[in-house]
């Protein structure tokens, strides 16, 4: 992630796998929105969500690179 000082510049669909589970039992997310307050969508259920952009870069465990070109 990025230091103390730099935001992570997050992008529209982008995967994101989070430290923490999501009750359905998903650990990667998708990013609906990026700005001050980012939506994410859980790649589990669909459920969709928000959160400041400060709460999310301590969530984010890693980036899920697609390497299909």
């Amino acid at each position: 992630m990025a230091s103390k000082f730099e935001l992570y510049q997050f992008k529209a669909g982008e995967k994101l796998r989070l430290k923490k589970q999501h009750p359905c039992g998903g650990f990667d997310w998708q990013v609906i929105r990026a700005g001050a307050e980012i939506s994410i969508k859980c790649l589990g259920c669909g459920r969709q969500m928000s959160m400041p952009r400060r709460q999310l870069e301590k969530s984010v465990k890693a980036i899920i690179e697609d390497n299909a070109n």
